[in-house]
Order: structure tokens, then sequence, then C-alpha cells
């Protein structure tokens, strides 16, 4: 059993241990290392002293993007049993006066002022759709034309109205977390589009978000260590990652096979790291992410809330502290009798105003509310301050966007088994931590059972050719001649094409990977104009006769076939392509079909039973998970097939009667929803 360590217990650490009890059962000992006393990172639910009253003192909310497809947050929510509150408001509070959002700025400042704010976000929706906010952080986001000029540039440049201008920053403000002159103009408008209908929906956990760390911590497999601060990392000669702590008694070393670090920057920046080669990559990555952004918590009791109907919504914007949000905590939580308010104060603001005393914050926001509410001093009960100052990034995801795989493993030649995680890589949400806790796990699988092969290979000699031996009794079933079907069904592969793209017959279809030819037989048989590629000369000289002209020896990253020769692709063959020909290779299979492509290679994160029965890693040269592959057919021309055709209830229905189901291929449904790919038009074609 091979030994990984997980630095870091907030949200990150738990989600990625949660996501490797899921893909990795037993197969692996997983140790937590927490530097404080208490688990759960940013996501801190308090109460009072003075009152049974609770109020949210790290994370504020949780975004929804289930009006636009999967939200792998709110289904992680719902597994866990838990209760959600929806969240919404639309005043913001300019010039000392709470206002009713366009109709409220309409009557205060005129229709000059409303039409800026309505041609604006009229603007932003032409600029960004729902669809691509859903899809969040990419390397498309460098094309974007707004992605290279300040948000403050693109505000001076689109919005005339000195006032509209204003209401706008302070609408952002306590998101973007920064000055707009810290930001570009695209992640400012990933917070624009936000106050627009059918982007996206807010909500918090009934009863406190910090239950979302307890139920997380209910269900991993781990072992926690609380106040164990790892100070460095490094690589001992047995190739193995070592980690130096502090455990609160004194110094701590311990070895591993496998390492995530689910740290914040900020603190990942304190690291040390041990080796020219990491020490470089680390201090490369950590300055690439390098845009602190700062919040600042102030929650106050009132022994009653004083504001009546005033504040009717879950929050407003305010003005104040240069554009901070003020949050009503009884709309969401029990305060009993009594009224709680919560500014989250960002920004140079936050910088700057935590250098105050608590009372001097207490204070500050007291003044800050609009004289409409009535003297809220008459009413103080108790403060309470939390700073979380470079807690968040003021540019998710870095100028330019990389590739996730290369945002995840910042020395991966040396180093492979060191994976990081953070919402910085992403949009500085729990949504975006969960997204690259999923990622980095990923990785973690593959790298996993690369060394478990490796570890069997200690014991049992396995060998890793494609040779005549390994067609003569292919994955242990016998001949290849004898025991194809086994493994490649041609009704079965017909049957997904007509559901996935609709077609039943008359295409011309390539079979990548077509070892003799048997699969290309059975398609011709089926009236399907079938053809083959294959690069092992043994096997290709196998072909019979009558296929020979349809199974072709060659090789995926140079084929002998016109542009657009074929409607569809079954390939088999790009997991044996080498890491440095296998993007070359997805661009090849792009050149020759029209429609689309069925990925069929072997994957990281196929049940290890049937990897081990069928010793499926041996030739694997890319080995990687269906979400990995994913990417790489996303940078190569390719789209999700079920991004325009969700029919994975059919696709699932046709595999567990074909028995390619659980035990057999397929573990679930998104490993098939991985499986079908769009050939997408070049704007140059």
């Amino acid at each position: 059993m091979l030994d990984l360590a997980i630095v870091g217990g907030g949200p990150g650490g738990l989600m990625s241990a949660w996501y490797l009890k899921k893909k990795l059962g037993d197969l692996c000992r997983i140790t937590i290392y927490e530097a404080s006393d208490r688990l759960g990172g940013k996501i801190v639910t308090r109460k009072f002293d003075t009152a049974n009253a609770m109020y949210e003192a790290g994370v504020a909310e949780i975004y929804d993007y289930s009006m636009t497809g999967p939200d792998p947050l709110r289904e992680l929510i719902q597994h866990f049993g838990l209760q959600t509150i929806p969240m919404d408001a639309e005043q913001v509070q300019l010039d000392g006066v709470l206002l009713n959002d366009v109709p409220g700025m309409r009557r205060k400042y005129g229709e000059k002022t409303a039409a800026a704010i309505e041609a604006f976000r009229k603007r932003c929706t032409g600029m960004m759709s729902p669809l691509q906010y859903y899809e969040g952080v990419g390397a498309q986001d460098n094309e974007h034309p707004w992605a290279w000029k300040t948000a403050e540039q693109l505000l001076d440049e689109e919005v005339d109205d000195p006032v509209a201008k204003r209401f706008f920053k302070v609408m952002a403000r306590s998101d973007i977390a920064t000055e707009s002159h810290n930001t570009n103009g695209l992640n400012a408008l990933k917070n624009f589009v936000m106050d627009v209908d059918g982007y996206i929906g807010l909500y918090s956990i009934q009863n406190g978000n910090e239950q979302l760390i307890e139920c997380l911590a209910s269900e991993v497999s781990a072992d926690i260590q609380l106040n164990h601060r790892v100070l460095k990392v490094g690589k001992t000669a047995a190739g193995r990652y070592r980690l130096n702590m502090m455990n609160g008694k004194g110094p701590e070393s311990r070895d591993f096979d496998l390492v995530l670090m689910c740290l914040p920057h900020s603190w990942l920046s304190t690291m040390g790291w041990e080796g020219e080669q990491l020490r470089a990559s680390m201090v490369k990555h950590v300055s690439y992410f390098d845009r602190p952004a700062h919040y600042l918590r102030v929650s106050i009791l009132f022994d009653e809330p004083f504001w009546g109907e005033k504040i009717p919504g879950s929050w407003f914007m305010s003005e104040a502290f240069g554009g901070c949000c003020v949050y009503n905590e009884g709309s969401r939580h029990d305060v009993g009798r009594h009224g709680v308010l919560n500014w989250l104060i960002a920004g140079s603001d936050a910088l700057a105003f935590a250098n105050l005393s608590d009372q001097e914050l207490i204070d500050a926001a007291l003044k800050s509310l609009p004289a409409s509410l009535g003297n809220a001093r008459e009413y103080f009960l108790e403060g309470k301050i939390h700073r979380w100052l470079s807690s968040v990034n003021a540019l998710p995801g870095g100028l330019p966007a990389r590739d996730v795989l290369t945002n995840h493993r910042p020395e991966p030649k040396q180093h492979p088994g060191i994976v990081v995680v953070g919402d910085y890589l992403f949009d500085s949400t729990l949504n975006g931590l969960l997204d690259s806790s999923d990622a980095a796990t990923d990785l973690i699988l593959t790298e996993m059972m690369r060394l478990r092969r490796a570890k069997t290979q200690t014991e049992k000699p396995l060998s890793d050719k494609i040779d005549r031996d390994y067609f003569d009794n292919y994955r242990g079933a016998g001949p290849y001649s004898e025991a194809w079907h086994r493994f490649t069904d041609p009704d079965y592969l017909t049957q997904l094409i007509r559901i996935v793209w609709g077609e039943a017959k008359g295409y011309k279809l390539l079979v990548a990977g077509s070892a003799s030819g048997e699969l290309v037989g059975a398609l011709r048989e089926r009236g399907i104009d079938a053809w083959g590629i294959e690069n092992n000369r043994a096997i290709h000289a196998k072909t019979p006769r009558a296929l020979q002209k349809y199974n072709k020896l060659g090789t995926v990253t140079d084929m002998p076939f016109k542009a657009g020769s074929f409607d569809f692709v079954f390939e088999t063959s790009l997991c044996h392509v080498s890491e440095r020909q296998v993007a070359r290779a997805v661009r090849e299979l792009n050149r020759v079909v029209r429609t689309g492509i069925v990925f069929g290679s072997v994957t990281s994160d196929m049940a290890p039973a049937i990897i081990d029965r069928y010793d499926l890693l041996r030739g694997v040269k890319k080995l990687g998970t269906w979400w990995e592959w994913s990417e790489l057919f996303f940078g190569n021309g390719f789209d999700l097939s079920m991004h325009r055709r969700d029919v994975m209830d059919a696709v699932w229905a046709a595999t567990l009667a074909a028995n390619k189901g659980p035990g057999h291929w397929y573990a679930d449904a998104d490993s098939l929803r991985y499986s079908f790919f769009d050939r997408i038009e070049d704007e140059d074609e």
C-alpha cells in the first residue's frame, strides 16, 4: 500500500481526501497535516459570546451553477443531506442612501445614470454568455478582448457616466477583493454578470457553512494530525517525498510516496523546498499567482433587528470602505430575537483597516450604516473581528491562463508526485476549490497507478512491450483473433454512435488501433464503411486478405488519409503514443474526422481490479484519467459531445445492457461522459 500526505486541513485538503477515497478506496494510506488546532480553513461559522446567535466568520456564501449545468459542489452538499438557503438582494448604499438597484438609481440620479447601468450590463452579457461563465477559467480566456486590460481601463472605456461607474465598482468590490487596477477586465466581467439573472445563484448552508467541513471529515479515510506545521518538502534518495515539520513538541519528519499541497497561496509561499529543481519550480509557481487580495470581517450583534423591513434581502452593497457587502445574518441563520449585521470589507481597505484595533473596526462599521436605519449604537451588544489578509487571489487562474495540468503539478519531471490544490488556480470560490481538488486527485490517481505497477514489477516481472507475445495471449484472454470481441463489441459501438450522434448506417468510420482488422471486418458486415490503422507490424501482418485494403499499416501521428476522410473515429491507441507525440496524434485525428471521436484508450481511473485483471497498463506510454484526456482533446480542436446533447441516461443504459458497466469496463456514467468528443470547426477553415 502506498502512503500519501495532504498538507493542509482546510476545505481543499478535506475535499481532496474525499475524492481520493472515492477514486482510490483503500489503495493508499492518507495522512492530513494541519498547522492549526482545527479543520476547515476559511470556512468558519461562529456564535457570539452574549447570545446564541450564529454568523459566518469566513466564507460568506456558495455559488450555485446548477441552472446552467452540473454543479459538483451542490451535488456534494446534497450527498451529505445538508439543507440550503437561497440568498439574494438588490440594494446598494450610495451617498448614504439605500437604493433598489436600477430603479433606485433612476429615482436618485436620473435616467442618464440608469440607462448607462443597463447599457453596460447588456454589453457584459454580449461579452460572456451564461455557458461561458459556467465553464470558468480556461485557455480560451486568453483570447477574450477584456483579458488584457485592467478593470479600471475597462470601466473608463465602457462607462461614461461617473455615478454608474461608481455603482459598478461598489457592486463588484467585495467579490473581486482588490482594486480595479489590480485585476483584469475579464475577471471584473465575471463579477459584473453575477448581478444579471440567469448566470448564477447564491446560497448558504442552513445552520452554518462549517457543517460542510464536519461532513467531509466524517467521510474521509485519513489519519488527521492537528498542530503539525509542515516546513519543508524534499525528495529522498529512494525516490519518496520527505516532509519536515513541527508538531507542537518538536521537529518531526516522515516519508511519503505522494504529496498533495492543499495550502492557500499565502501559506504555500512560506514553505521550504529541498533540491534546486523543486525550489525553482515552486518559486515560479508561487510568483505566477502572486496577486494577493484581502478580506476583513466585522460581525456585530444587536439586541434586535432595528432596521425592520429596510433590509429585505440577504445583504446590501455599501459604498463604505471603498465598496463592501453588509450581510443580514438573520436572513439565513437562527439569531433568535437579535439582529446581526456582518461587514465583508475587501481589498486595500481590508489591508489598511486590519491594523486598527477590534474596537476601532467596530466603531467604523457602525458609522458606515445609512442614517435612515436609526442609531445603531443604541442596540449594540457585541462585535467580532476576523482578519483574512491575502486569503484570496486578485487574478485567479493567472494571466495568461494556463492549462489545468501545468497549474496543478509545478515540477512534473523529477517530482511528479507533488501536486498542488488551491482556489487561486480557478476562481477563488469553494466551487473552484472543489474543481481544483478533483483535478489534483486525478493527477495523483494517475501517478499512483504508475507507482503501483512499478511496485508490482519488483514482486512479479511484467512486460511493457506490445509485441507478438502480447497478441498471442491478448490481455491474458487468449489469441487476439479469438479474444478481441471480449473487449470491443461492434454492436455496442454502433449503438453508442447512434445514441450520441444519431447515425445508424451509411457513415465512414476509422478504427485507430485496429490490430489485424477483426473489428473493421465486423463493422463492414454491419453496413459501416469501416477502415483501420495499426502500427504494430506483427499483428497487422495477420490481417485477412479480404480486409487488407481497409486495414492500413501506419501511425496515428501521421495517417495516410485525406482531411475529413471519416465521419467518426473509434480509437484505442492514443494511450500507446508517447507523451511527446500524443498531442500531435490528437491533432491528426482532428484532421481526418468530420464529426466526432469515441475515446476508448486505457485510463488510470478505470477500476483497479479491471486494470490488474488484464494488465491494462502494459505498453501504456500516456497514462491519464478520463478528465486529463479531455483536457488534451479540448486543447486540440474537440469538445465534449455531452455539452451539445446530453444523452448520458441512454448511453449508460446501453452500457449496462452490453455488460460493459461496473466490474467489466466502465465504473460509472461519468467515465462515459468523457468518452465522446465532437470536432469543433476551426474558424480558419
